[in-house]
C-alpha cells in the first residue's frame, strides 16, 4: 500500500469532489482509485453503506461520510486548519457546509439529469463506469431516468416549482459573486468547512457538467475562479489564517435562505421521521415540496447541528444570535427539540469493516451522484 490513506472516489461524485479538495489543501497524500462496479461492491461489504467516497485506512479500518471524514482528518492534521480560532465563526461554517451539502443538492440533481447534454455526458460516463461498452449507453439513459424520477419527479419537485428549483443556483452565484469581490474565501484568506461544502455541488456538478459550467463561466467569473483556488491553493495553504466575519449586508440573501428554507426542511424532516411517515409536505419562505422524502440522515444532519450549537459559551451563542436576529433567528434549529436520529455510532469513525454483503444497508435517502 503506497499511501496511509485509499480514497475510493469518482471524478464526476459530489462528494468525492469535496473530500479530495479537503485532502489537497492540506498537503495529505492519499492513493485515489476510481470506483466501478468492483469497488462499489467493496466499499458496501467494508462499511455497510453503498456510497462514495469512501477511505480504506492501512488498519483496515473505514472512514465515509464527507463531513465526519472531513472532521476525523481535521484532528489527525490540524495545520493548515480549516476551523476559525472564534468558535462562534466555526460553527458559522459547520453550518454553512451543511447548508451546501443537503440543500444543493436538488438544484445539483435538476441541473445535472434534466438538461439534455450534462444528461448524456454524465450518463455516459457512469454507464462506462458500471457497465461493458456494449451496454454502456443503455446504462447511462436507464441511470438518468432513475436519477430525475427518484431525486426531481419522485422528490416533491414538479413543473410547477421546477423552475424555482433550477434557479436556485443563480441565486447562489449572486451571492458568492458578492464575497469573492471582498475576499478569496468565504470566511477570509483560507478556505474552511463552509468553502468545502459550497465546492461539493459547484465543482463537481455546476462547475464541471457541460449545461450549469457555462453559466457559472457566465454568471459568475469570480466563482469560477474561487473553484480554482479551492482545488490548487498552495499560496493560499502557506499564509497566516486571516478570518473574517460576515459583512451583514452581504450575506444577508444566505442567511435567509438558511433560516428561510433549509433549517425548516430539517425541522419537518425530523418530525415526519419521528411519526415515522415515508414523506411530508415541506413548506418553507421560499419554496415548497409537496410529498418530498422523509430522509434519515437529514435528522443526523439536524441532530449534529444541535450538539454543536450546544457547545457553545453565551459570548457565541450571543454572537451568532445577534446575526441571525434580523433574518428569523435560529430558534427553528432548536425547535422541538432533539429528534435523535440513531444513527450518531454509526459515524463515529473510523469503524471496522463489517465485511458481510447481507449486511449492506441502504444509502439513507441520497443519490450518488
Amino acid at each position: 500500500m503506497s499511501s496511509e490513506y485509499i480514497v475510493y472516489k469518482s471524478d464526476i461524485s459530489y462528494f468525492s469532489g469535496k473530500l479530495e479538495a479537503f485532502l489537497r489543501y492540506k498537503g495529505i497524500p492519499y492513493e485515489a482509485v476510481e470506483c466501478g462496479r468492483a469497488e462499489m461492491r467493496r466499499i458496501a461489504i467494508a462499511t455497510g453503506i453503498q456510497k462514495m467516497p469512501a477511505v480504506e485506512l492501512r488498519d483496515g479500518r473505514w472512514l465515509y461520510d464527507s463531513t465526519p471524514t472531513l472532521a476525523w482528518f481535521e484532528e489527525r492534521h490540524p495545520e493548515p486548519s480549516t476551523v476559525p480560532e472564534d468558535p462562534a465563526l466555526a460553527f458559522l461554517a459547520l453550518l454553512v457546509e451543511d447548508y451546501g451539502d443537503e440543500w444543493l443538492w436538488r438544484p445539483a440533481m435538476w441541473w445535472r439529469w434534466v438538461p439534455i447534454a450534462s444528461r448524456r455526458a454524465v450518463g455516459y460516463r457512469i454507464g462506462r463506469a458500471f457497465a461493458p461498452r456494449p451496454l454502456a449507453s443503455v446504462l447511462s439513459w436507464l441511470f438518468g431516468a432513475r436519477q430525475r424520477r427518484e431525486w426531481l419527479w419522485g422528490d416533491g419537485v414538479h413543473r410547477g416549482n421546477e423552475a424555482a428549483v433550477r434557479d436556485m443556483l443563480l441565486r447562489e452565484l449572486e451571492f458568492l459573486e458578492d464575497v469573492f469581490a471582498r475576499r478569496p474565501f468565504l470566511l477570509g484568506n483560507r478556505p474552511t468547512a463552509a468553502d468545502f461544502g459550497y465546492f461539493a455541488s459547484m465543482f463537481r456538478h455546476f462547475g464541471n457538467d457541460p449545461d450549469p459550467a457555462e453559466v457559472v463561466r457566465r454568471e459568475a467569473p469570480r466563482t469560477y475562479e474561487w473553484l480554482a483556488r479551492v482545488w490548487n491553493p498552495p499560496g493560499e495553504r502557506a499564509a497566516p489564517a486571516v478570518w473574517q466575519w460576515p459583512e451583514i449586508e452581504v450575506w444577508r440573501p444566505l442567511l435567509e435562505r438558511i433560516c428561510g428554507d433549509y433549517l425548516p426542511y430539517l425541522h419537518q424532516n425530523a418530525l415526519a421521521f419521528r411519526e415515522g411517515r415515508k414523506r411530508f409536505d415541506y413548506r418553507g419562505a421560499h419554496l415548497a415540496f409537496e410529498g418530498t422524502q422523509t430522509t434519515h440522515y437529514r435528522v443526523y444532519c439536524r441532530e449534529r447541528l444541535q450538539q454543536q450549537y450546544g457547545s457553545l459559551d453565551e459570548d457565541a451563542r450571543t454572537h451568532l444570535e445577534e446575526m441571525f436576529a434580523g433574518v428569523g433567528g435560529l430558534e427553528i434549529l432548536l425547535r422541538d427539540g432533539t429528534i435523535a436520529s440513531g444513527l450518531a455510532d454509526r459515524f463515529h469513525l473510523p469503524q471496522e469493516a463489517v465485511g458481510d454483503a447481507a449486511s449492506v444497508r441502504g444509502i439513507w435517502g441520497q443519490a450518488r451522484n
